[in-house]
């Protein structure tokens, strides 16, 4: 199967007829045919998208682990090993985010501090309980100082790797997953790896979801999500729903993220 654009060409080929049996010829010609109009579909999008990107920066190698390295922040933006961790341009995006889960009254759960950016947001629903998660001490010892501040009391900070702590935290309704990659390996794995960096914490999102508890984090799609990351949610929830947040101003040297807008998922109803 050949598709030809006026850039590219994309081809499937196959290699063994085992490939989608026991369809017969012509269901199977469809669905192959799909999966490859929609590769097209996706590069055509890309292409178009990029006109109104940012160029960024090469991302230098995780030398000393993100839960180790001193972090610093120059010019708004939070740098942890060499890595932007996160800038100020995501206020947009983290009230967005903020948004889908919290309320009055509620309990949530947020991984990774940062800048504090998204924790200032959910402060203002004033939840009933707000733990957040931090594995770098210094940052951390960042967020201590904050729980401190008036109005604050309802918030607890845990300092450690959420894969150590979360199951000592029972439930929540609703989780904010926003977190870097501590080391190269897990960038691979994770990141480069996965449909989005967040997938390997979908299943531990949905155990620790309350009846009706919503789950949100940093996506890395720029205006709709993937098959592949549709099919990842909802091996874990029944529900998920997106949103477009425009505006965004990545600045010209960042190193993950270029584009002016990203989708905000929503994922609920746990089928754990």
């Amino acid at each position: 199967m050949l598709r030809h654009t006026n850039k590219f060409d994309a081809s499937l080929s196959e290699i063994s007829e085992s490939l989608l049996a026991p369809l017969s010829e012509q269901p199977r010609n469809w669905l192959l045919g799909r999966a490859l109009d929609e590769l097209v579909s996706d590069l055509t999008a890309l292409d178009a998208a990029a006109e109104n990107m940012v160029s960024g920066a090469p991302r230098p190698d995780i030398v000393e682990p993100i839960d180790a390295a001193a972090p610093t922040i120059v010019n708004g933006s939070l740098l942890v090993s060499g890595q932007q961790v996160m800038q100020t341009w995501e206020k947009p995006l983290m009230k967005a985010m903020a948004d889908q889960v919290s309320g009055p009254g509620r309990s949530v759960l947020e991984i990774g501090f940062g800048l504090g950016i998204s924790a200032g947001y959910i402060q203002e629903y004033r939840p009933a309980r707000h733990t957040i998660v931090e594995a770098n001490p210094q940052v951390f010892e960042t967020a201590v100082e904050w729980s401190r501040a008036p109005g604050h009391e309802n918030t607890e900070i845990v300092f450690g790797r959420w894969q150590d702590t979360i199951d000592s935290l029972g439930r929540f309704d609703g989780i904010f997953f926003d977190t870097y990659p501590l080391d190269e390996n897990e960038f691979a794995s994770h990141f480069l790896g996965g449909s989005t960096y967040a997938e390997h914490f979908f299943p531990t999102a949905a155990e620790h979801l309350t009846e009706g508890g919503s789950f949100t984090y940093y996506s890395n799609e720029i205006d709709s999500i993937s098959r592949r990351h549709q099919r990842s949610l909802l091996r874990y929830f029944r529900t998920i729903r997106m949103q477009v947040v425009d505006g965004l101003r990545p600045p010209p040297d960042c190193s993950y993220w270029w584009a002016p807008s990203m989708v905000v998922v929503t994922a609920s109803e746990s089928r754990y």
